[in-house]
């Protein structure tokens, strides 16, 4: 049963990127209102007023698109979250250093639903504009950032000391 999760997970996580990276559904569909269109939320850190020239430059149509990316995002995080597990599951031995990286995993999912929940009711306010959401959203997506960083660093420490260990024993 597990196994079938992890294997649904995975492939929904590369289904979500191809859908969001490839078809109208993502990125491109958003791209036919701004060609310059650059995602929000894959950046470290932006500010208030690249949201609010990001709204202005795709207009109505964009937003909507944006909207709805930002929705199938939702299924990806979840998506990411159960492959992030897994991965660290199949590469981490310590019991103590899976607890804390499954936390850091729960974490960037909360950062990244944050951060969405955030773009998207700015998103339906627009043009009203809400400076502190800016800074709380922009703030969420940099923490997400750091919780990826934390993993992906954790992840190849292991698999490092992994590959040291097998040398040394047949040498």
């Amino acid at each position: 049963m597990i196994k079938t999760i992890k294997t649904i997970s995975v492939s929904g996580f590369v289904i979500c990127l191809l859908i969001m990276y490839m078809t109208r559904h993502g990125i491109s569909g958003i791209r036919e209102f701004d060609p310059s269109f650059r995602l929000l939320d894959m950046r470290f850190q932006y500010s208030s007023e690249t949201i609010q020239q990001t709204f202005e430059k795709i207009h109505d149509g964009g937003r909507l698109a944006y909207k709805k990316y930002l929705l199938l995002d939702f299924i990806f995080i979840a998506f990411f979250f159960i492959t992030m597990l897994t991965i660290s599951d199949a590469v981490l031995v310590s019991s103590h250093a899976k607890i804390i990286i499954f936390i850091v995993c729960g974490l960037r999912a909360l950062f990244d639903i944050l951060e969405n929940v955030l773009l998207l009711h700015m998103l339906d306010q627009y043009p009203i504009f809400n400076q502190l959401l800016a800074k709380l959203s922009s703030n969420f997506t940099s923490l997400k950032f750091i919780m990826l960083y934390l993993w992906l660093m954790t992840i190849v420490f292991q698999a490092v000391i992994h590959g040291i260990n097998l040398i040394k024993r047949y040498l």
